[in-house]
């Protein structure tokens, strides 16, 4: 109302002759002082409501961190944040200078939008933050106020953004803000989360890299103030990394639970290691709470659209919103396939006697084998290696007594990727499965069978190591999946025993598993449920 009377007023102002418009002149500066009056209660009205909301620094850890995780460790990712801020000052616009941090889950989202915003108090900046991007819904009107009357930027710091997507306070302050800029982060569930922000931050930018454990400080502060063991405890945190392939949260707190039998109980590195790696320690509830932890919702996602040969890219996208896998489609860790796998388990399967050794991934052979359905992975005319690793892998993992492994570096992202065969079926089986796929009978198809039993036995490089070196009672063979003919592909002569007793072939048009060359029957009925 006061701004339509001073409308009226400026247009009877304006349209009075000359010698008259001393008398309207008035009614125009009262009409002035009251829009003024009300303008300036509106923006009080609009900053005492976003007063609760105020960014104040914290350094101290997350609750759940304090139960479940490290403690006062922050990773400053200084490089980072100067990246961001740098992004919202080059702009002219402030909607043009939005940031979005995107990511999986526990991998720093927060905490580095937090730090952002202590920088900008640093430089004098006014810092609002919101924990949940709902909260914003209450005080749309407030920040549109508030918006109109700014002389300078302000900067808000919206958490969780994929509780909120593609409302009407996004849409304000990705497409219409003048003077504030939204810096925003969340696990998007799907596109609208993210999209319209003009910076967007994927996963892979929030995970630590091999360098990075010294550069932020990781392994100093593992190693305390006594450094006679650094050495040690940075080999351990290095094979943790390699797992956890930089995923700040799980690369923290298991590093944690184990750094202290170094240092306190004098354990070597290779003690831990081999500990980090045993049944035991992957079946302990600290280890499943950081699984539980880490893992996306993706129960009702297609995870084999990652691998087709004409892949399904919307949904492939999900997943890398999800922060399951990158951009190429890998998933991001060993330790997040881990905790998939282990997340289907629950079916319960059991193959009543399983063995050790290869005769237990015969029996595991004989269940998967005839469950898995290929037709679906054409590219270049054929089946995808890496699709039938993982479908037989998600198949094996229903099984409640095998706690399967992922090692493919086509499946899980290559800089994490330790040199181990394809699979480990971590339970009685304890054994390492490689696997390999041709399509025809060549030269060729007989080089890449005899590379892939050789890594068992030989090194590349005429070294005294094999290219897999195994340890401790773990057993090994070969799974070749061959789309031809319906006799087994043999390997040079050199390898005739190892064929026999580790090669394990699966005539894929016939559908039929050999062991060497002799006939093994599918067994569908080798397992029942719990």
């Amino acid at each position: 109302v006061a701004k339509a009377e001073l409308g009226v007023a400026v247009a009877k102002w304006q349209g009075a002759p000359e010698g008259e418009k001393d008398e309207f002149l008035k009614d125009v500066e009262i009409a002035r002082k009251a829009w003024g009056s009300f303008a300036g209660a509106m923006k009080q009205g609009a900053q005492k409501l976003l007063e609760p909301y105020k960014f104040t620094p914290k350094r101290n850890p997350e609750p759940e961190f304090s139960v479940e995780g490290f403690g006062p460790f922050v990773v400053e990712r200084k490089e980072l944040r100067t990246e961001i801020i740098s992004w919202t000052k080059s702009v002219k616009r402030a909607r043009d200078g939005t940031v979005h941090i995107s990511g999986a889950k526990a991998c720093g989202k927060t905490t580095l939008l937090r730090l952002v915003g202590e920088d900008l108090l640093k430089d004098g900046k006014t810092v609002y933050y919101f924990e949940n991007s709902q909260d914003l819904n209450g005080v749309l009107r407030a920040i549109r106020e508030f918006d109109k009357d700014l002389d300078e930027r302000v900067f808000f710091l919206v958490d969780e953004t994929q509780a909120n997507a593609g409302s009407s306070p996004f849409t304000f302050l990705l497409k219409n803000a003048n003077n504030i800029v939204m810096i925003g982060a969340g696990v998007p569930d799907y596109g609208a989360s993210s999209e319209g922000f003009s910076l967007r931050l994927q996963t892979s930018k929030l995970f630590i890299t091999e360098e990075g454990l010294r550069k932020e400080g990781v392994i100093d502060y593992f190693v305390g103030g006594d450094t006679t063991r650094a050495d040690e405890v940075a080999q351990l945190v290095s094979h943790v990394w390699q797992d956890c392939g930089g995923h700040i949260f799980p690369l923290m707190r298991l590093s944690e639970l184990l750094v202290p039998r170094i240092l306190v109980e004098g354990a070597s590195a290779e003690d831990c290691i081999n500990t980090y790696d045993s049944k035991e320690f992957r079946n302990s509830s600290d280890f499943n709470a950081v699984c539980r932890r880490i893992l996306p919702d993706v129960g009702n996602y297609d995870l084999l659209s990652l691998f087709r040969g004409t892949p399904d890219q919307a949904a492939v996208n999900r997943l890398q919103r999800a922060g399951f896998c990158d951009s190429s489609g890998r998933i991001i860790s060993r330790l997040l396939a881990e905790a998939y796998l282990a997340s289907v388990s629950s079916c319960g399967s059991i193959i009543s006697d399983l063995a050790p050794g290869v005769e237990g991934i015969e029996q595991v052979l004989r269940f998967g084998l005839p469950r898995i359905q290929w037709e679906q992975y054409v590219s270049h005319g054929g089946p995808v290696e890496n699709a039938l690793t993982f479908e037989l892998l998600y198949v094996v993992a229903t099984l409640a007594q095998i706690g399967a492994r992922l090692f493919d570096p086509k499946l899980v992202d290559a800089g994490t990727s330790a040199r181990r065969p394809d699979m480990f079926l971590n339970s009685i089986v304890n054994s390492y499965l490689e696997a390999l796929l041709t399509r025809g009978n060549s030269a060729d198809a007989k080089k890449s069978l005899n590379e892939h039993i050789s890594r068992f036995y030989e090194s590349p490089n005429n070294g005294s190591e094999p290219h897999y070196k195994l340890q401790h009672g773990q057993d090994f063979a070969v799974l070749h999946f061959q789309n031809w003919g319906s006799e087994p592909l043999k390997p040079s002569d050199k390898w005739t025993q190892a064929f026999g007793e580790r090669v394990f072939t699966y005539i894929m048009p016939t559908r039929q598993l050999f062991r060497g060359d002799m006939r093994v029957d599918n067994d569908p009925t080798a397992a029942s449920s719990v």
